[in-house]
C-alpha cells in the first residue's frame, strides 16, 4: 500500500549483495534482497566497499575485464571513479524527485506561481538509464485513497489532458517533461487555500517497465489581502556610515507583478523591485543615516499591478551617534556655602545609544561614576575644577571644565529633644539647638511651624507643662559672621485621647433600597490619630473599621439605630446614636399564567402579577405585551378567546413611591395551522431543459410545518420535510401547474398554483435542425439526378432546340466583333488574324488541296470545336482566321492562373478571338454532311477567348 506521506515510492529500491569472488558484472546482475532492511544493508555495504576499493588503490575484488592490468596507468583510477557513478544514490537520492518550496503565500485576486524543477535523476542525462516520465498531475488538496491506491483531489493540470472548465483560462503549466514542472494559477479564490500536490509517475524501461510514483506537497496560504512585506536592515546604523535596507515578501508571480516602494526617509537611493532566486520579491534602499534620521519611520509599501498600495511595513530607524553637547550643570550654583547641597549633573543634548558611562574628574583626578554627582559641600575639600566624560558605544566625549567654590558657616546644626517618649499632655519638654561653627555662633533664633518665637535667643527652649496646642515643628537658626545656618526641623507631638466624637448620616432623610448609605464618625481632635472605629446597630456591635466613614448599600435589614466609637493609643470615646430608615421597591415580582402548557386559538388565558414585598406597600400595576403597553391596570389580565395575534412576551410592572419593578416576561404561544402559503420558483424568467429548478414553499404556522406535499396538475408528486423541491435536470415533460401543501399538528393548507413552462434548449434545437438539414442534403442528389434525367430525355426528344442557328438564337456570352476583316488572304488558305492590335497582324494559314467535284470529301475538323466540321472546297469557299496573342505573364514570384474562358479582370485588349467564317453552301448529298447548329448561316461567326 502506498503511504499518504509527503514523499512516497511504490516499488522498493533495488539493492545488490556483495560477493567478493564475483566480478562486478555478475554482482550487478544478482537477484534483489528479500527484505527491505537486507536490501538497504547490502546496498550500503556495496557502496562502502567500493569506496574503500577506490581509496586503497586496488581493483582486485572487482575485475573490470579479463585483460591484464597495467600498473601505474591512470586509466585504472578513472575506471574506479566511473564505477562509483553507477552506485545507487552516489550522485543523488531521487527522493524527492523535484525541488519545490515547502510553503507559499498569496491572496485573493492575485496569481499563484509554484516554482518546480526536476532532480537530476529524472532530468535529461538520466534518460540514458531509461527513466521516462509517464504521468504528471497537479492536485489541489490531494487525499490518498487506500482502496484505489491513488490520490483523489481537484485536478488543476494533468499532462496530455484537457484542463477542467472550472480552471480553464486560469491554470498554466509553465514547465515540460525535461527540466521544469512549474505551475501558475491566476485569479486566486479564497477556497483555493490548502495543500497543492504534484503527482509524478516515472517509468523505468530498464527494470521491466516498473513504475515509480511520488507525491510532493506544497502548503499554500491564500489570504484575504496582501500580507505586509518584511524589512531587513543592518543590526546597527551609525551616523555617516553607508547602510542598506531590504524590503521583501515571499511572493512572486510573472503575470501579477507587485511593486515595493520606500516612503518616509527623504533621501537615499532605492533600487527597482526585483525577483530573487528563492522566489521572493524585494527592493533595497541604500542611504547614509544621520542623527536627524533617528526615530524616523521607514515604510515599505506593497502595491498591486493596479498601482494601489495594499499593505505596508514600517520600522523605526535607530541611528547610533556619539554624545552631543556634553556639559556640567551645578545646583545651586558654582559658588556655594558649606552645608549646602551641591548637585553636579552631566548633561547631553542627545546620544544613541544612551550614554553607558559617566566619569567625573576633579583637578584631573578620577572622582566617581554616574550622571549625577551629589554631596554636601565641605569647605575647601570640594572646591576645584570638575569635568565629566560621557561614553557610549560610539566614543567618549568630555565636557568643558567647571570651577566650584565652597564657603562655609555653622554646620551640623540640629535640635535635640530632652523629654520622655511619647510626649503626653502636661509633661515637661526641653529643646536644644546644637551645631559646629567657625567663627562661633553669636545668636540663636527659634521657630515654631515656621513662625518666629519672640524673646527666645538662648540655645535651649523650655516647656514646663506642655499643652496640645504647643505641638508643632521646631527648628533653630544659628548665625556667625559668614551667614546664618538653619537646623532641620524637629516635631513636638503632644498626644491625647479622641475628643468630641459624633456620628452623622450623610445621605438624604429618605433612604431607598439600593442607595449608598454613608455614616461618618467624626472627632474634633485626636493625637495620635484614631486607629480603630467600632460600629453599633441597636446597641449591638456589628463591624470594626480603620476609616471614619462607613458606606453600605441600603437594604431593609440595615434599618435601625446606629452609633460609633473612636479609639487611639491613649484612649477611646463613643458617639450618640442616629436612626436609619430604608425604603425599597416591590420585590419578587413575577407573572403567573393560568392555564399552563400549550394554548390553542379560542381558549381563555388569565395572567396575574405576583408581588413578594414592598415599602411603601401602596402599588400600581401595568401590563406589557412585546414591550407595548396594554390597557389593563389591575393585578390580573384577562384574555377571553386568544388568537394568534395574542402570541408574544407578557410582563407586568409593580410600582410604589420608591420605584418600579419589572417582572421577567413569560411567553404566550398560540398554536394555529398553516396559512398564507406561498410558492416561488427559481430561477426567474425563461427555464430551459437541463437547468436546475428549485420550488420553495413558504407558510405561516405554529408549531412549524412538519411536512410538505408537492402536486403537479393536482397529482401528488412527492412528500418531504424540506420546504424546497429541487429538480436537478428539468425536462420539457416537467411543465405544468404546481402547488404545495403545508402540514403541522393543527391542520394543513394549500398554496396558489403556479405554471412552470420548460423550453427546449439550444442544443436540442440544434440537433433537430441538423437532422432536418441532413434530410434535405440527402434529398438534393436525388433531385439533381432527376433533373439531369429530364434534360437527357428532352435532348433526345427535342434535338431542334440544340441545333438552332446562331443567327436566330445567340448562345455565346462573348460580344461579336462587328468590324469587317478587310485584310486580303490567299485564295485557298485558312488564316488567323490578330483582331486586337491593329499594328501587329499574325496569320496562320491552313492550305487545303483542290476539291474534287465528284468524289466524296472527308470533313475537316476545326481545332477546339468538336461539333463543327469544315468541308474543304475551292479556294474561295472557306476562310478560317485565328488570332493569337502573347499572354501577360504575372510578376516574378506569383503563381500563374489557370486558363479560363473569360477572366474576371481581363480588359477588352486581353481577349483573343478566333474567327470562323463559312460561306453559304449547298446541302450535301445524303450522308456527306452532318447537321451542325452553328454553321448554317453566312453570318455565323464563333468566338473563343484564351486567357493565360
Amino acid at each position: 500500500m502506498e503511504p499518504a506521506a509527503s514523499w512516497g515510492r511504490t516499488p522498493s529500491r533495488r539493492y545488490f549483495p556483495f560477493h567478493p569472488p564475483k566480478p562486478l558484472d555478475s554482482l550487478l546482475s544478482s537477484p534483489p534482497a528479500r527484505s527491505a532492511a537486507g536490501a538497504a544493508a547490502a546496498g550500503r555495504a556495496i557502496r562502502w566497499l567500493m569506496l574503500l576499493w577506490v581509496i586503497a588503490g586496488t581493483d582486485q575484488p572487482f575485475a573490470l575485464s579479463s585483460a591484464p592490468r597495467c600498473h601505474g596507468c591512470p586509466g585504472v583510477t578513472m575506471r574506479r571513479l566511473v564505477w562509483l557513478l553507477f552506485l545507487p544514490g552516489f550522485l543523488c537520492q531521487c527522493n524527492p524527485p523535484v525541488k519545490v518550496p515547502e510553503s507559499l503565500i498569496a491572496w485573493t485576486g492575485a496569481c499563484l506561481f509554484i516554482p518546480c524543477c526536476y532532480q537530476s535523476c529524472v532530468m535529461t542525462p538520466i534518460k540514458t538509464k531509461k527513466l521516462i516520465i509517464s504521468s504528471l498531475t497537479w492536485y489541489l488538496n490531494p487525499v490518498y485513497d487506500s482502496e484505489k491506491r491513488d490520490f483523489n483531489g481537484t485536478v488543476l493540470y494533468k499532462h496530455n489532458a484537457t484542463i477542467s472548465p472550472a480552471f480553464e483560462g486560469r491554470v498554466r503549466f509553465l514547465g515540460d517533461l525535461e527540466r521544469d514542472c512549474s505551475l501558475q494559477l491566476s485569479d486566486l479564490q479564497a477556497s483555493e487555500n490548502g495543500s497543492y500536490g504534484l503527482r509524478l509517475v516515472v517509468l523505468n524501461l530498464k527494470q521491466k517497465q516498473e513504475e515509480e510514483k511520488w507525491m510532493t506537497r506544497i502548503s499554500v496560504n491564500v489570504m484575504a489581502s496582501p500580507p505586509a512585506p518584511q524589512i531587513q536592515a543592518p543590526s546597527e546604523l551609525r551616523e555617516s556610515v553607508l547602510a542598506k535596507a531590504v524590503c521583501s515578501i515571499a511572493y512572486y508571480c510573472p503575470n501579477y507583478p507587485i511593486t515595493l516602494t520606500w516612503v518616509g526617509l527623504g533621501h537615499g537611493t532605492p533600487e527597482p523591485t526585483t525577483r530573487m532566486d528563492n522566489g521572493r520579491t524585494q527592493s533595497s534602499l541604500t542611504f547614509t543615516p544621520s542623527r536627524q534620521d533617528h526615530g524616523k519611520n521607514l515604510t515599505c509599501q506593497l502595491s498591486t499591478p493596479a498601482g494601489t498600495p495594499s499593505s505596508e511595513s514600517s520600522m523605526v530607524l535607530d541611528v547610533k551617534y556619539a554624545p552631543q553637547g556634553v556639559q556640567v550643570k551645578a545646583t545651586p550654583g558654582e559658588t556655594i556655602r558649606e552645608g549646602d547641597r551641591l548637585v553636579l549633573m552631566c548633561l547631553t543634548k542627545g546620544s544613541n545609544p544612551p550614554v553607558s558611562t559617566y566619569n567625573w574628574y576633579k583637578d584631573s583626578q578620577w572622582l566617581n561614576q554616574g550622571q549625577r554627582l551629589e554631596f554636601d559641600a565641605k569647605g575647601d575639600e570640594h572646591s576645584g575644577s570638575y569635568v565629566c566624560e560621557a561614553t557610549n558605544e560610539i566614543r567618549t566625549v568630555p565636557s568643558p571644565a567647571l570651577q566650584i567654590d565652597v564657603q562655609y558657616a555653622p554646620k551640623d546644626v540640629h535640635v535635640e529633644l530632652v523629654a520622655g517618649s511619647p510626649i503626653q499632655e502636661g509633661t515637661t519638654v526641653v529643646l536644644k539647638c546644637s551645631c559646629r561653627a567657625h567663627p562661633p555662633v553669636s545668636n540663636y533664633t527659634w521657630y515654631r511651624n515656621g513662625q518666629h518665637i519672640p524673646e527666645q535667643t538662648q540655645q535651649e527652649l523650655r516647656f514646663d507643662k506642655i499643652h496640645p496646642n504647643q505641638s508643632g515643628s521646631y527648628h533653630c537658626k544659628p548665625q556667625n559672621t559668614v551667614r546664618m545656618s538653619v537646623s532641620p526641623a524637629i516635631t513636638v507631638d503632644v498626644q491625647y485621647p479622641p475628643k468630641e466624637v459624633r456620628i452623622t448620616l450623610q445621605t438624604p432623610l429618605r433612604i431607598q433600597e439600593g442607595d449608598a448609605v454613608t455614616l461618618n464618625c467624626s472627632v474634633s481632635s485626636s493625637n495620635p490619630p484614631v486607629t480603630k472605629y467600632t460600629w453599633y446597630k441597636d446597641n449591638n456591635w456589628y463591624q470594626e473599621t480603620q476609616e471614619s466613614v462607613l458606606t453600605f448599600p441600603a437594604t431593609k435589614e440595615r434599618s435601625g439605630s446606629h452609633s460609633c466609637e473612636a479609639q487611639n493609643a491613649i484612649g477611646y470615646r463613643q458617639s450618640l446614636p442616629v436612626s436609619v430608615d430604608v425604603q425599597y421597591v416591590p420585590q419578587h415580582v413575577a407573572v403567573v399564567r393560568q392555564p399552563s402548557g400549550s394554548i390553542k386559538e379560542g381558549e381563555a388565558v388569565t395572567l396575574e402579577c405576583s408581588v413578594g414585598s414592598a415599602n411603601p406597600s401602596a402599588l400600581h400595576y401595568a401590563w406589557y405585551k412585546d414591550e407595548v403597553r396594554q390597557g389593563e391596570n389591575s393585578r390580573r389580565l384577562q384574555l377571553a378567546a386568544v388568537v394568534s395575534a395574542d402570541s408574544g412576551q407578557y410582563r407586568c410592572e409593580a410600582k410604589n413611591d420608591v420605584g418600579t419593578t419589572h417582572a421577567e416576561p413569560i411567553p404566550l404561544d398560540v398554536w394555529y395551522g398553516p396559512r398564507d402559503i406561498q410558492l416561488s420558483v427559481a430561477p426567474q424568467g425563461r427555464i430551459v431543459e437541463g437547468m436546475e429548478v428549485m420550488l420553495r414553499c413558504w407558510a405561516d404556522a405554529h408549531p412549524p410545518v412538519q411536512g410538505y406535499d408537492w402536486y403537479r396538475d393536482s397529482q401528488l408528486q412527492e412528500r418531504q420535510s424540506q420546504a424546497v423541491l429541487s429538480i436537478l435536470a428539468v425536462k420539457v415533460e416537467a411543465s405544468g401547474r404546481y402547488h404545495c401543501r403545508a402540514r403541522n399538528q393543527i391542520s394543513y393548507g394549500d398554496s396558489s398554483p403556479i405554471h412552470l413552462t420548460v423550453y427546449l434548449s439550444s442544443m436540442t434545437i440544434a440537433k433537430n435542425s441538423a437532422l432536418g438539414i441532413g434530410v434535405v442534403v440527402a434529398f438534393i442528389p436525388l433531385l439533381v439526378g432527376l433533373i439531369f434525367t429530364l434534360k437527357r430525355w428532352r435532348k433526345r426528344r427535342l434535338p431542334e432546340l440544340v441545333v438552332a442557328p446562331l443567327g436566330r438564337r445567340r448562345r455565346s456570352f462573348f460580344p461579336r466583333r462587328r468590324e469587317p476583316l478587310k485584310t486580303q488572304r490567299p485564295a485557298s488558305s485558312v488564316g488567323c488574324l490578330n483582331g486586337v492590335s491593329g499594328d501587329a497582324v499574325n496569320y496562320a494559314t491552313l492550305q487545303f488541296p483542290p476539291s474534287h467535284p465528284r468524289g466524296p470529301t472527308a470533313p475537316a475538323s476545326v481545332p477546339g470545336n468538336s461539333r463543327q466540321r469544315v468541308k474543304p472546297g475551292t479556294p474561295d469557299e472557306t476562310v478560317i482566321y485565328s488570332v493569337v496573342k502573347k499572354p501577360n505573364l504575372p510578376p516574378k514570384g506569383e503563381a500563374k492562373g489557370d486558363y479560363e474562358n473569360v477572366g474576371a479582370q481581363l480588359e477588352e485588349e486581353e481577349l483573343n478571338y478566333c474567327t470562323l467564317v463559312l460561306p453559304p453552301r449547298t446541302r450535301a448529298p445524303r450522308g456527306r454532311w452532318e447537321s451542325e447548329s452553328d454553321s448554317e448561316s453566312e453570318a455565323s461567326v464563333q468566338y473563343a477567348a484564351l486567357r493565360h
